[in-house]
């Protein structure tokens, strides 16, 4: 499991699970059938010759360096991963097994001269190549694995000649084409697993056939089409797995109808259609219903608690509607609840019950209901969920009220998102019990107050996001304790005072840093320069004075630098030259002096540099960056000169065109030039200064953080440019 609770993985088809069947199956069947004595048998001399041209097809030998020919005191029935039969066939290879042992290179067609082989185990290598058809020869096969490779092409419909297969794991590896429809008439087959491959075309309706069979993995391919009605032949079918793949239409009935499944993993499709009624009263068996990311409608089955055995639902990203079921906490094994981004509604207060009911839940470790239509006051019966929790979501919905004191009950709490809505009132001291959690999301609410210090205590924080509040106050110098934070947003707050250099002491940041739109005062810290591994740092929109600290050139790799908005005086430091990454410098509306840092053109990668609203003089570069004017803004600087054409700004003293170049006309000029502007600018000094301070100063360009969750429940940020 991943160190967050991960519906789109964990509820996947795990390799350990894989790995675990295959040596539960394995193990037995080598015992049953021990290898031949060194004395007595007979070898045979097309299994010695299939045995040598197959380590001839595989690297490195030294895996296989006791297969050799010329070793006469050792049998090949005693080479490593070889076994033959003792008892109806001695000295025939019935078993070979080379997992785990680095091979590559491929699988010789040869191998289909091992006519008494049961068992064929090459799995976690990195064999290449196709799958030679020659494996259908082998009639006595039960078992083939050859999963965790990187073998191609297609897989061999001969293999439908293999009567006695019962297991076959491809998993892992690189084939393609479709899957044969011959595969349905092997009469004994009970395992087909063929996940994360590039399998296209459409699951064969003969697979409506394998009476035997348990478990289908077909997760991670590029099957498209429907799900046969077929499968709801399969009265032993246990496991189906279908995610990550492109199937549409509606999940058919005839599946819902199967008492022997116990997991049913669909998602990640574009499967649409509704869940039935009366589900929960026919999937008597169902432990995993797993169907995210599809474009399921309508309510959720009322019978559902009836599935006793329900223990995960995991249907986010849907457009399922209505209210949930009330008696939704019957299900005494639930332990994963997941209904996020759907349409899900609670308008009255009888909607909630299910919330309620909930608490029956003992087992239940995630509740994410996020981005619904949930509405009304947060049920003070949240404090009665199960202190199993690790995972709580209930953010994204139209809910208002407090954070209760209560929610330091859930010490094993790892995800808190109570972000969007409207909740009031302060942050609880008692989040700081929550001493396990990684990710707190309180964002885009209304709380007031100041930050406890408490949250000092969530020394296993990695992800912060109070932005977008009320919060009043310093920020509490208790966060130098979060040395695990990778993404720390504060911003639009009334946040005061200084920043703090404990702060600064997080060298964990390496995402962002965000503390734009508050009433921050004082210097930036020269210890900024800490934050050698931050992607992105924003203090925007606030009050502060001072110089820019030279030590934020050591910032190597910052991409995204905001100082914009703030009373930053003194010249630009040259050292942000070295900030060879850049990709967006916004230094504008501050009081910043002096002359543009010739070392600007150097910067490569900036996609944007914004210098506007400033007291900046003399020349402006002309080469590097400066030569697009797209790309650079210095608007609002009265005293530059020169630069490109597409500036519009006035020649540089001393650099007028001109015949003439003798030294005293250049000098006299120059003078006259000097004086004239002089005048002007006393002129007009006292109009532009009263309109610099009445003019609300607006940055050229504004760069929005967007933030999305991956997989395993990382924040990913990106920018959204607007004008």
């Amino acid at each position: 499991m991943s160190f967050f609770f991960d519906p789109f993985v964990t509820f996947g088809s795990p390799s350990w699970l894989s790995t675990l069947i295959t040596s539960a199956l394995i193990v037995p069947f080598l015992l049953s059938e021990p290898a031949a004595s060194a004395t007595g048998v007979t070898s045979d001399t097309s299994d010695l010759s299939a045995l040598l041209s197959i380590r001839a097809h595989l690297n490195p030998f030294t895996s296989l360096s006791s297969w050799d020919s010329h070793n006469s005191s050792i049998p090949f029935c005693q080479w490593p991963g070889v076994t033959c039969g003792s008892r109806k066939n001695p000295g025939r290879v019935t078993a070979l097994n080379l997992a785990n042992l680095g091979l590559t290179g491929s699988v010789s067609s040869d191998i289909g001269n091992l006519t008494f082989l049961r068992s064929l185990n090459l799995s976690f290598n990195n064999l290449q190549g196709q799958l030679p058809p020659e494996l259908g020869r082998l009639s006595h096969l039960e078992l083939l694995v050859l999963s965790q490779n990187s073998l191609e092409g297609r897989i061999p419909g001969t293999l439908a000649n293999c009567s006695s297969l019962w297991r076959i794991s491809l998993g892992s590896n690189r084939l393609a084409g479709e899957i044969p429809a011959e595969l349905g008439a092997l009469p004994k087959l009970q395992i087909l697993s063929l996940h994360y491959n590039d399998i296209g075309g459409r699951i064969p309706a003969s697979l409506g056939n394998l009476s035997s069979i348990t478990h289908i993995d077909l997760v991670g391919n590029r099957l498209a089409g429907t799900i046969p009605p077929s499968l709801g032949r399969l009265q032993s079918l246990v496991h189906i797995s279908v995610t990550r793949n492109s199937l549409t239409g509606a999940i058919p009935v005839s599946i819902f109808n199967m008492s022997s499944l116990s997991y049913l993993y669909v998602g990640y499709n574009q499967l649409s259609g509704t869940l039935p009624p009366d589900m929960g009263n026919t999937l008597v068996s169902l432990e995993v219903l797993q169907a995210f990311g599809n474009i399921l409608e309508g309510p959720l089955p009322i019978s559902l608690p009836n599935a006793s055995m329900l223990r995960q639902i995991v249907l986010p990203y849907n457009r399922l509607s209505g209210p949930l079921p009330p008696d939704i906490g019957k299900l005494r094994y639930l332990s994963s609840l997941n209904l996020r981004a759907n349409e899900l509604e609670a308008r009255k207060s009888e909607d909630w019950e299910f919330f309620t009911s909930l608490a029956n839940c003992s087992n239940l470790q995630t509740l994410d209901l996020e981005y619904n239509k949930l509405e009304g006051p947060l049920p003070s019966t949240i404090v009665n969920l199960s202190t199993q929790l690790t995972w709580l979501g209930l953010g994204g919905n139209e809910v208002h009220g407090s954070i209760p004191e209560g929610i330091g009950r859930f010490i094993h709490l790892e995800r808190l998102h109570l972000d969007q809505m409207a909740l009031t009132g302060h942050v609880p001291a008692a989040v700081g019990k929550l001493r396990n959690l990684h990710v707190l999301s309180l964002d885009d609410n209304q709380l007031s107050g100041v930050l406890p210090s408490a949250v000092g205590n969530l020394t296993q924080l990695e992800n912060l996001y109070l932005n977008g509040n009320g919060l009043q106050g310093e920020i509490p110098k208790s966060f130098g304790n979060l040395r695990q934070l990778t993404v720390c947003d504060l911003s639009f707050n009334k946040l005061e005072g200084r920043i703090p250099v404990e702060l600064t002491d997080l060298t964990s940041l390496t995402r962002y840093l965000n503390l734009s739109r508050n009433l921050l005062t004082g210097p930036l810290p020269a210890e900024v320069g800490s934050f050698k591994n931050l992607e992105a740092l924003d203090i925007s929109k606030n009050r502060l004075s001072g110089e820019i600290p030279s030590t934020i050139g050591e910032c190597q790799v910052l991409q995204y630098l905001y100082l914009q908005g703030n009373h930053l005086e003194g010249s630009i430091p040259d050292s942000l030259s070295s900030l060879t990454g850049i990709q967006v410098l916004d230094l504008s509306c501050n009081n910043l002096s002096g002359h543009i840092p010739l070392s600007f053109e150097r910067l490569e990668h900036v996609r944007f540099l914004n210098i506007s609203f400033n007291d900046l003089q003399g020349q402006v570069p002309n080469e590097g960056v400066f030569r697009n004017a797209n790309v650079y803004s210095v608007t609002g600087n009265n005293k530059l000169c020169g630069g490109i054409r597409a500036l519009h700004l006035q020649p540089c003293p001393g650099h007028l065109p001109g015949k003439d170049g003798s030294p005293a006309v250049r000098s006299l000029v120059s003078i006259v030039i000097t004086v004239t502007l002089f005048v002007l600018s006393l002129a007009a000094a006292s109009y532009l200064l009263h309109r610099q301070r009445t003019r609300k100063c607006m940055p050229v360009n504004v760069v929005f953080f967007t933030v999305s969750w991956t997989a395993r429940g990382r924040a990913n940020v990106t920018h959204r440019w607007a004008p």
